[in-house]
């Protein structure tokens, strides 16, 4: 006896089997459409990495300028203080005076210069003997 399954062509297998045809092209069309739209999605998230890394890189170098720049704008308030100290100084005239009598030997009428060592000097030439 041979068991053979023989198969019923009347109206309900027939709608039983488009029916399946038709749930298979949905969801071959289903899958389809979910890669589709997942690479796209995909794509858009790698094009957004790229634009932040560039942009994380492009703020790490301005910080980095902006630091150095801060520091030479330090140097420049520093260096501008001293020289508006030293306008001011440059101004007063004891101060004119002093260092003229001590850098050019300037002196009042009647007065004597004596030009002594300095201590430093002294110590220099004692250590080199």
């Amino acid at each position: 006896m041979s068991n053979k399954v023989v198969r019923l062509l009347n109206n309900y297998t027939k709608k039983r089997d488009s029916e399946k045809k038709r749930l298979a092209s949905e969801s071959r069309v289903s899958r389809r459409r979910t890669m589709f739209f997942g690479s796209i999605l995909l794509g858009i998230a790698i094009v957004l990495l790229l634009v932040a890394f560039n942009q994380k890189q492009a703020n790490e170098e301005l910080y980095s300028e902006v630091l150095a720049t801060t520091e030479v704008l330090e140097d420049k308030n520093k260096q501008h203080s001293d020289l508006e100290q030293q306008i001011r100084q440059l101004n007063d005239d004891n101060y004119i005076l002093r260092i003229a009598r001590s850098e050019f030997f300037l002196s009042e009428e009647g007065e004597l210069i004596f030009n002594l060592p300095d201590q430093e000097g002294e110590e220099q030439e004692q250590a080199e003997e």
